[in-house]
Order: C-alpha cells, then sequence, then structure tokens
C-alpha cells in the first residue's frame, strides 16, 4: 500500500489503523506516516468515536492515545 492510497482513506480510524501498521515497516515515508495517524487519531475523536475503541483498533492503550495523537515534526532532527 502507498503512502497516497492511506492518505486518501477517507475514514478516520481506518487511516490511522493503516499508518500505524505501515510505519512499522521499511516505508519510505515512515515520519510521514506518523504525523497522519496523528492526523487521523485527533479526527476520530473529533467525529465522536470513542477512545477504547480507538485503543482497540490500535492496539494500544487509551493512555497512549495522547501522545500518538501529538503533532509531528515533517523532517526528521539533525
Amino acid at each position: 500500500m502507498s503512502y497516497e492510497q492511506v492518505e486518501n482513506t477517507p475514514d478516520p480510524l481506518d487511516r490511522a489503523s493503516l499508518a500505524d501498521e505501515l510505519m512499522w515497516t521499511p516505508h519510505p515515508h515512515r515520519l510521514a506516516l506518523r504525523r497522519l495517524r496523528g492526523e487521523a487519531i485527533r479526527a476520530s475523536l473529533a467525529a465522536g468515536v470513542p477512545s477504547d475503541r480507538i485503543a482497540a483498533t490500535l492496539h494500544v492503550k487509551i493512555s497512549d492515545l495522547e501522545w500518538m495523537s501529538r503533532p509531528t515534526a515533517t523532517a526528521p532532527a539533525s
């Protein structure tokens, strides 16, 4: 799956899940996928998706959603 396919996934929870899966592969856009995952988590929360459902979908604890949804830099630190 390409970054563009993940980015164009309409459902934010699906988008977060796909981005999370690809982040753990040798994908060339891992940092962008992390940013996309955070944005998708925030969009899911804003749309009223319960935190426990998001956490279950991403296989994390509810408390992890806070750091996972923080905005990230767009380029690696030098």
